[in-house]
């Protein structure tokens, strides 16, 4: 994962791209987004801080962005994919209300333990996962 705007650049021209104005505008914009955001959000976000980028730029850098390890995929839901900038975030996983939306972030030690330990076990180098528990929130229940 890269961790700043120079490591971002020596990934991007590592992988043969350039670093163009647009995809620095879209970095800058992405390190100020505070939680979980799908395209739409961030264009719009982008758009309110004076950042000029098309929703097209963004949906093509995506896969640079993912593998640069500057955002992370953090859950799905039936209509879209959300995504967190990973500069700003610590590794957690997510509880979604399938009625309501609503999204709760918790960290379990227990669970990380268990997917190294069924990693190591089948061979498996594990790099990223994208863990989600999908129900019905409390409020929802009733």
């Amino acid at each position: 994962m890269v961790k700043n705007k120079k490591e971002f650049e020596g990934f991007i021209r590592n992988k043969g791209c350039r670093l163009t104005g647009e995809r620095m505008k879209l970095i800058e914009g992405i390190k100020r987004q505070r939680g979980h955001f799908n395209v739409d959000i961030l264009v719009s976000c982008l758009k309110k801080q004076g950042l000029k980028v098309s929703r097209d730029t963004v949906y093509r850098n995506l896969p640079i962005l993912l593998e640069s390890g500057v955002i992370a995929q953090s859950f799905r839901t039936s209509r879209d994919t959300y995504y967190e900038c990973a500069y700003t975030k610590t590794h957690h996983d997510h509880l979604i209300c399938r009625d309501c939306g609503r999204v709760v972030e918790f960290k379990d030690p227990g669970i990380e333990r268990s997917q190294q330990r069924v990693s190591r076990k089948n061979g498996f180098k594990l790099e990223y996962h994208c863990h989600q528990l999908v129900g019905l929130c409390k409020k929802c229940q009733h």
